[in-house]
């Protein structure tokens, strides 16, 4: 077995006897607001790319419309890119959606260091809906896990446990806004103050600690502040990408750049 022969931080960092680097907590890359947890011994996770579709990783599950289309991989789409299609009733959700779930309810907060992130480009920003996160529901079946409540910025939440970003346009100020519920309680859901771009990629990522405390970062930058009440840290949760049109007859797109889901073992 490997051992640090050279310490380069009291034993936590060093180099063994074939010079390789030994990290026995765990190796994270990246800088605050876009690390990246590599899976190991003390660590678990994924990297989705999308240059393909992996058995098992993820359900899709689309609206009634005919004209909603699984999630499928670009091609071209370069460095991997995976489209979510809505359909074009323009009737909402229910009829147009397009949602990804992990497929398990195999993630929870009080594991600690619970990670969501993911880059992200809408088409459109009018008429429409998406929400990225985690969410208590892996089945087959659509839900919006948190959503505008169709007067002023109020919420409605149908997940008992779910936090993450969403955009709706039938909130009065159309921004991205973060927020969670646990137990059906709710948290205090923020205005970020940044809207989505259409065609414009931005990165989003989610934190939240084992008492169930939410961070958020938007491009690096954390956006807010720490949402305490966000999840209820012992209950299993699955990260999901899900959009919609939510009226007027035309299909919107999201594309994913890709997925990154990470907690400690």
């Amino acid at each position: 077995m490997s051992r640090i022969r050279t310490s380069l931080h009291g034993k936590q960092l060093g180099i063994d006897h074939e010079n390789r680097l030994l990290a026995p907590a765990g190796l994270v890359l990246g800088n605050n607001g876009k690390q990246r947890a590599v899976e190991g011994p003390s660590t678990t996770g994924f990297f989705d790319d999308f240059f393909e579709l992996t058995s098992g990783r993820w359900l899709a599950t689309e609206g009634t419309d005919a004209a909603t289309s699984s999630a499928g991989i670009l091609s071209p789409g370069i460095g991997g890119v995976l489209r979510l299609t809505t359909g074009d009733a323009g009737t909402g959700y229910a009829a147009d959606a397009e949602q990804l779930t992990g497929g398990a309810l195999a993630w929870q907060a009080s594991n600690g260091n619970l990670v969501f992130e993911a880059r992200v480009k809408l088409s459109a920003i009018t008429t429409c809906y998406a929400f990225l996160g985690f969410t208590d529901t892996a089945a087959a079946s659509l839900e919006q896990p948190i959503y505008s409540a169709g007067s002023a910025n109020t919420i409605t939440t149908d997940a008992s446990d779910a936090v993450g970003f969403f955009f709706d346009t039938g909130m009065d100020d159309d921004n991205w806004w973060v927020a969670g519920v646990a137990g059906d309680t709710d948290a205090t859901h923020q205005d970020t103050g940044f809207a989505p771009v259409a065609g414009t990629y931005e990165v989003l990522r989610v934190e939240v600690n084992t008492a169930g405390v939410a961070t958020f970062y938007r491009n690096g930058v954390q956006v807010g502040t720490a949402m305490t009440g966000a999840v209820t840290a012992a209950t299993d949760l699955t990260p999901i990408i899900t959009v919609s049109k939510l009226s007027v007859a035309a299909s919107m797109t999201l594309d994913l750049d890709y997925v990154h889901v990470s907690m400690d073992r």
